[in-house]
């Protein structure tokens, strides 16, 4: 089993290296800088803290809409938290040379990616706020994605483990929130 992570990991090091933006692309000059830049931080937390606090207030009242926000703030909030405990039990080196966009913090660890976690519950949740939203979120968690690996700061298998947990979390949550029903 060792091999098989050892393995896994060496694999996921080299895609992740081909999909990072190389030393050129990376000044502020170049494009492709800008859309990583922008793309990563469209997954920043308080970006959808504020997305929370405009539904919360555009709900007015409605009881549907109300109870799919309990549970995508609860999906955020529990996002938070299995991704610092797993972050905590891994404590795996984040690729590249420690740049970060805001600084070290307390988040010194790449797996998994709490953008990541955001991501899977963002499309996870879209279309209860925004119906046929689908095909746009899908977009946008693909951009977030792609931006935290183009700018070194995670690998992609962090990406896709972040994905899964927040979106594998967010399903458990919104069947209870829609009270069972199917999606």
């Amino acid at each position: 089993m060792r091999r098989l992570l050892e393995l896994l990991c060496g694999l996921d090091e080299q895609l992740s290296a081909r999909t990072a933006l190389n030393e050129e692309q990376l000044t502020r000059r170049h494009p492709l800088f800008w859309l990583a830049h922008v793309g990563a931080h469209l997954g920043d937390t308080v970006v959808w803290l504020l997305v929370t606090l405009l539904l919360w207030r555009q709900s007015r009242g409605d009881r549907q809409t109300r109870s799919s926000l309990v549970g995508w703030t609860l999906s955020l909030a529990g996002g938070v938290v299995g991704t610092m405990l797993a972050k905590q039990a891994v404590r795996r080196p984040r690729p590249g040379s420690g740049r970060f966009l805001y600084g070290a913090g307390p988040d010194a660890h790449s797996f998994p990616s709490g953008h990541g976690v955001r991501c899977g519950v963002i499309l996870t949740w879209a279309t209860a706020f925004w119906p046929g939203a689908g095909k746009f979120a899908a977009l946008l968690v693909l951009w977030i994605g792609w931006a935290r690996v183009a700018l070194n700061i995670h690998y992609i298998g962090d990406v896709v483990a972040g994905f899964v947990l927040g979106a594998g979390l967010s399903r458990i949550i919104r069947k209870r929130a829609m009270g069972c029903r199917r999606d």
